[in-house]
C-alpha cells in the first residue's frame, strides 16, 4: 500500500510510514496514558451520572470543590487551590456565605436605611445564594439586573444591585476566595429607558373607593397621599408627627438630596382627613407608626401596594408612580416647573422636566390652543 501523505510504497500491514513516520488510518490510535496528579495536590474524577458537569474537582483533604463541564476547568480550579493555598472550606463557600460575613463586618458602619437597601438588593438575588461564588461569572450577575430592568426597576435600583455585588466581590478577593471582581463589567439599563407610567383619572378614582376597605384601606390612602403629593415612599413612612402643620395645610420632610431634605411639602384638601386620622390617638415619634412605634416597614407596604393594585387590576406601576403622576398633574394644571421642582425636592429641575413629567397628547393640544398666532 501507499502512504496516506508521502504515497511511497510502504507495507500492507505497516501502522507508521517508513519514511515520513506519518501514521496510517487503518491503525489504531494510542492510548493515552493516564495523568497522576501529585500526592497532596487533590484530584479530579469524573462522575457518569452528571452529564452536564461531569468532572469533579476534589482537594486534598477529601473536600468536594465542584462540578465541571470540562477536565481542564477542574484541574484549573485544583491548581488554583494549590498555588494560592487557600482553604478548600473556602472553596465551597456560596454567596450566602460570603454576603453573612461581609454584612457582620460592613453593617455596623453604615446607617439603618443603608442596610436596609443592601438586604433589598440581596433578596433580588435569590437565585445566586446558594451557589458557590467561585462559579458565579459576570453573565450571572447580569442575568439579576437584566431581570430586575424588564420589570421596570429603575437605573438607581439597578445601581445599588451592582454595588451589592461589587461589595461581596471584593470581600472575596480580600479573602482570597476568588481573584476577579465580575460586577466591574456589569451594564446597567438605558437610564433613558422610560422607567414608569402615570396613573389615569380613571385609576386614581378606583383607589379611592377602596378607602374604607378593611383589609386595604389604609393602603389605598398611602397610595393617594402618595399621588396628592409626590412624596417618596420611604419620605412618607419617615415623616415625624412633630413636622406636621395641619392648621397650615403642610408638612415638613423629604430625604435623599440637599433640596428634597426638610422640604415644604403642601397638603391638598383631599387627603388631609387621611393626615388627621393618622394623628388621631397617635403618641408616636412618626406619622404612620408600626405597632411597635417605629416606622413601617417599607417591603411589607410595597407588598400591601402591590395587592391593591392587583385587586383594582391597574398593572404596570409601583409606589414610585405615585410620585410621577404627582408631577405630571402639576404640570398639566400649569403649576411652574420651578414650584413644582421644590416640592418634589429636586435638586436640578431637568429632572423634573425630562423624567417625572409625561404630559399626554390631550393636554399638549389643549395648550397649543391656548396660542393666539394673530
Amino acid at each position: 500500500m501507499k502512504c496516506i501523505r508521502c504515497r511511497r510504497e510502504i507495507p500492507d500491514d505497516a501502522q507508521l510510514c517508513c519514511y515520513c513516520g506519518k501514521r496510517q488510518a487503518a491503525s489504531p490510535a494510542p492510548q493515552r496514558r493516564h495523568h497522576r496528579r501529585p500526592r497532596g495536590t487533590g484530584s479530579v474524577w469524573k462522575d457518569a451520572r452528571n452529564s452536564k458537569r461531569p468532572y469533579v474537582a476534589v482537594a486534598a483533604d477529601g473536600t468536594r470543590i465542584g462540578s465541571y463541564a470540562e477536565a481542564s476547568a477542574a484541574v484549573k480550579v485544583l491548581d488554583e487551590v494549590n498555588a494560592c493555598k487557600i482553604s478548600p472550606e473556602r472553596q465551597t463557600y456560596t454567596l450566602a456565605d460570603v454576603y453573612e460575613r461581609w454584612s457582620a463586618l460592613h453593617y455596623p458602619k453604615i446607617s439603618a436605611k443603608a442596610q436596609q437597601s443592601y438586604t433589598n438588593a440581596y433578596r433580588k438575588a435569590a437565585i445566586l445564594q446558594n451557589r458557590r461564588i467561585m462559579e458565579l461569572k459576570t453573565e450571572d450577575y447580569q442575568q439579576i439586573l437584566t431581570q430586575m430592568a424588564a420589570k421596570g426597576a429603575s437605573r438607581s435600583l439597578c445601581e445599588k444591585q451592582r454595588q451589592l455585588f461589587s461589595q461581596l466581590c471584593q470581600y472575596a478577593i480580600n479573602q482570597d476566595i476568588i481573584h476577579t471582581n465580575y460586577s466591574t463589567a456589569l451594564v446597567l439599563p438605558d437610564p433613558s429607558d422610560p422607567k414608569t407610567r402615570v396613573l389615569t383619572p380613571e385609576e386614581v378614582e378606583s383607589i379611592r373607593s377602596m378607602t374604607e376597605d378593611a383589609r386595604l384601606g389604609e393602603t389605598a390612602r398611602i397610595a393617594l397621599v402618595l399621588v396628592y403629593t409626590g412624596m417618596r415612599l420611604n419620605e412618607l413612612l419617615t415623616a415625624r408627627r412633630e413636622n406636621v402643620h395641619l392648621d397650615d395645610d403642610y408638612l415638613v420632610g423629604g430625604e435623599k438630596t440637599a433640596a428634597g431634605r426638610d422640604r415644604v411639602i403642601p397638603l391638598h384638601p383631599d387627603i388631609v382627613p387621611y393626615i388627621r386620622q393618622w394623628l388621631a390617638g397617635n403618641e408616636t415619634d412618626y406619622l404612620l407608626p408600626s405597632k411597635t412605634g417605629v416606622p413601617r416597614d417599607h417591603n411589607n407596604v410595597r407588598k400591601s401596594f402591590n395587592s391593591l393594585m392587583r385587586r383594582l387590576g391597574i398593572e404596570g406601576v409601583t409606589p414610585h408612580t405615585c410620585r410621577h403622576t404627582a408631577a405630571t398633574k402639576m404640570a398639566a394644571s400649569g403649576l411652574p416647573p420651578e414650584v413644582t421642582k421644590q416640592i418634589l425636592g429636586h435638586a436640578d429641575i431637568a429632572t423634573t422636566l425630562n423624567i417625572y413629567t409625561h404630559p399626554d397628547a390631550a393636554n399638549l393640544v389643549e395648550n397649543l390652543r391656548r396660542i393666539k398666532w394673530a
